[in-house]
């Protein structure tokens, strides 16, 4: 039987049991954008059967009574133990998200990292979302063609990032194309409102859009605090 064989075949079956848990647990929506879900299916599906392929292997060498005895190298034990890091974080850290810290973090570390992405193209048909105000706000001709301005209504969910005294605060979603390292931050400052929300609070605001100097501000008309989404980050 030879011992690499059986350490890819374990490591293979951690990985897909890995996979298999994000996507039973939907834990996925934490780590991964959107487009990027059916990566957690796919690692499941094909790890499973590379490994179940190793040990087919294995079991075919004892009943022929085959012995390899190829002792396992210090760079091979480095390389299989490299492998499980990431498992073994995930486990460690099993609610890692991004949320108001990671808001202040990525600001004032990347800069304007929203401006890393390519504005999406304008589509009256669609309510306006983080995205839109966002763009909206830097190009009065992206505002123009989807049709967002002073008084324009709106509905935005998302989680209280920072706070400017009880009738002023910050909304925010994250925006993750790929994994939750390259997620960006899109925000809306909310005004008119007498409670005071703590940080990382999740809420539906219903207002409309004011003008405040360059930047359209959410004037609410309605605030009810909800439960984080099924999936936290913008589609």
């Amino acid at each position: 039987m030879s011992n690499s064989t059986l350490a890819r075949a374990i490591v293979l079956t951690l990985w897909s049991g890995f996979f298999a848990y994000l996507w039973v647990s939907n834990e996925m929506v934490r780590f991964l954008g959107p487009r990027t879900y059916w990566v957690v299916p796919f690692g499941c599906i094909t790890l499973g059967a590379a490994a179940l392929a190793h040990f087919v292997a294995l079991r075919r060498d004892l009943k022929a009574g085959v012995r390899r005895e190829d002792g396992m190298s210090r760079s091979d034990l480095i390389g299989i133990a490299a492998l499980l890091v990431p498992i073994v974080a995930v486990i460690a850290v099993p609610q890692a998200e991004l949320g108001a810290l990671a808001v202040s973090r990525k600001v004032t570390g990347a800069g304007a990292t929203s401006a890393l992405l390519a504005p999406p193209a304008p589509d009256a048909g669609r309510p306006p979302n983080f995205i839109d105000v966002h763009y909206a706000n830097d190009s009065d001709k992206y505002a123009t063609a989807l049709g967002i301005g002073e008084g324009t209504a709106l509905e935005l969910t998302g989680f209280v990032s920072d706070t400017n005294g009880p009738s002023e605060f910050t909304l925010t979603r994250f925006y993750v194309s790929c994994c939750a390292a390259d997620a960006v931050p899109y925000s809306v400052r909310v005004l008119g409102w007498e409670t005071e929300h703590p940080d990382n609070t999740w809420l539906r605001v219903q207002g409309e859009l004011e003008s405040d100097g360059d930047q359209l501000k959410l004037v609410a008309g309605a605030i009810e605090e909800v439960d984080e989404p099924d999936s936290p980050y913008l589609n």
